[in-house]
């Protein structure tokens, strides 16, 4: 590439890898409450790999507006925050080697936005790292021979007690549908910077870093002819880990914990909509549909979704609620399949089966009552089971049942399922009396049970989500005669004891008839067992 960068620097020759240039250019993103920049460079500058070998460049985070829009800063600059921590004296980083003596200063300098860094990076490779994380002593040269030595273009590098999958054990040539794999989309990692500039990939500036990073490192991926895993050392210290002053290590920028609480600044929700947006378009445009990419949107819809649809989405303002909606719903509706589906939890299920009907209300629903029970309410109560007349001697068994799941009846046919006789029952629903849920009736005519004693369930099916309902702590048995054809019978209904209802069929004077024929018939039966 031959055009000048957004800052009017012009780009790195053609050929990254010519002579002079460093072995490795470390992007360091600075955030407005980063205080541990000097650490991280002494970390860079102690490395074995040699000052000589290293560039390191100093890009500030994207600035937004409340409405997410890119501001200038004061200097003109885009995303350069004005009260960073300056750079060490003389625009270098020292540190001391275990014997006590100082390393050559190395080299720092300040530019724009991450894209700036990369346009004005002149190593073979570029690695990305936050200012409050730095590196073991070794990291850059075993990952820098390592992708010299099997050709990698993207190498994962183990954090200090990462105890994710795809670190289980050092890999070359590691398939894009690792286990794992799609779960460690941050920037920092080790890229061949050739192919980065000869495809043209950058980084959004008009989302979260976060989300930027991961759309960045999901294109890099898909792209590489080439990923390896190495786990054979600890590569990267994130946060305050290994601080000898005790503080807590804050989360990951791309953490569920570190994106809740984004999404609940202002303009975080649509923020963070936005970049899940962008990064599920990458997924879409590499994958296309099956099982590569359904593991993808696997981690989209687990990660970025369930905080999409989780707290921050209750406690939103209407109007942007209603935007999120739209916009998640759009999301369910391009990107979220059967087989996503099913490899998401319960209560994520539940919550974007609301969003797939459009039912903004319903899901607010949902939120409410996680809110209020800690738990997804996936569950179903029988309230009564009873037999009502419905004619001269003709009976119908009537059971009653409660979910919390709110307007069950705007998902069409078949939420509810019955089990032991399905084909006869008419299922009706209805507002809960007191407003909260689903009340669920089912009318079985007693002509639709066989003779003798048949075990019926019920149960909600929401998207995959499936929960049985039980039977109502106290619940006792009911009976009545009836006609079933001409004939009349002894009707029963009780809990079976495993939360379901029995139902009872009995012909009337049958236990005499039985009584007088069982020892007859189990001498028949017991017979020619004994003959054998």
């Amino acid at each position: 590439m031959s055009s000048a960068s957004t800052a009017g620097i012009p780009v790195v020759p053609e050929d990254p890898d010519g002579p002079g240039a460093p072995d490795v250019t470390v992007v360091v993103a600075v955030r407005e409450d980063d205080r541990s920049l000097g650490r991280c460079l002494d970390s860079l500058a102690g490395q074995t790999i040699g000052a000589a070998r290293i560039e390191v460049l100093v890009a500030g985070a994207v600035e937004r507006s409340p409405a997410g829009a890119v501001a200038p800063s004061p200097d003109g600059a885009h995303g350069t925050p004005p009260d960073v921590p300056p750079l060490p004296p003389a625009g270098g980083a020292r540190s001391r080697t275990r014997a006590g003596t100082l390393t050559e200063p190395l080299p720092v300098e300040r530019t724009g936005t991450l894209n700036q860094a990369l346009d004005r990076a002149r190593g073979r490779y570029l690695f990305v790292l936050d200012a409050c994380d730095f590196l073991g002593r070794e990291a850059l040269s075993r990952l820098v021979d390592a992708a010299d030595s099997q050709g990698s273009d993207v190498v994962f590098a183990k954090s200090a007690a990462s105890g994710a999958v795809i670190f289980a054990r050092t890999r070359h040539r590691v398939p894009l549908d690792e286990p794992g794999l799609p779960w460690e989309l941050s920037a920092a990692k080790l890229f061949r910077r050739e192919p980065l500039l000869r495809l043209g990939v950058r980084f959004a500036e008009d989302v979260p870093a976060g989300l930027a990073e991961q759309a960045f490192t999901l294109e890099a991926l898909f792209r590489s002819s080439g990923v390896a895993v190495l786990a054979d050392y600890d590569y990267r210290f994130a946060g305050d880990a290994g601080s000898s002053s005790g503080r807590r290590s804050r989360p990951a920028r791309d953490s569920s914990a570190a994106l809740a609480a984004a999404a609940g600044a202002p303009g975080g929700l649509e923020d963070l909509l936005r970049g899940t947006a962008a990064a599920m378009a990458v997924t879409a445009r590499f994958t296309g549909p099956g099982p590569l990419g359904d593991g993808f949107r696997v981690r989209h819809f687990a990660h970025e979704g369930d905080v999409l649809t989780g707290p921050a989405f209750l406690k939103a303002p209407e109007p942007v609620r209603r935007r999120v909606f739209a916009g998640v719903r759009r999301l369910v509706a391009d990107h979220l399949g059967d087989a996503v589906l099913a490899g998401l939890r319960p209560g994520l299920r539940l919550r974007l089966s609301y969003v797939r009907a459009g039912d903004e209300a319903g899901l607010v629903s949902v939120l409410r009552y996680e809110a209020g029970h800690g738990v997804p309410p996936l569950r179903t109560d029988l309230v009564s089971a009873e037999w009502r007349r419905t004619g001269a001697a003709r009976h119908t068994l009537v059971v009653t049942a409660r979910t919390p799941l709110p307007h069950l009846g705007a998902f069409g046919a078949g939420p509810v399922r019955l089990t032991g006789c399905p084909e006869a029952g008419r299922v009706f629903l209805r507002p809960a009396p007191d407003g909260d849920g689903t009340e669920i009736e089912v009318r079985i005519p007693a002509e639709a049970f066989p003779p003798g004693r048949t075990r019926i369930g019920l149960s909600t099916v929401l998207l995959g989500t499936e929960h049985a309902a039980a039977v109502a702590p106290g619940t006792v048995p009911r009976q009545v005669r009836g006609l079933r054809g001409l004939r009349p019978y002894r009707l029963g209904v009780g809990p079976d004891g495993t939360g379901g209802l029995v139902v009872a069929v009995i012909p009337i004077g049958s236990r005499r008839a039985e009584r007088s024929r069982s020892p007859r018939l189990l001498r028949r039966a017991v017979r020619p067992a004994e003959r054998a």
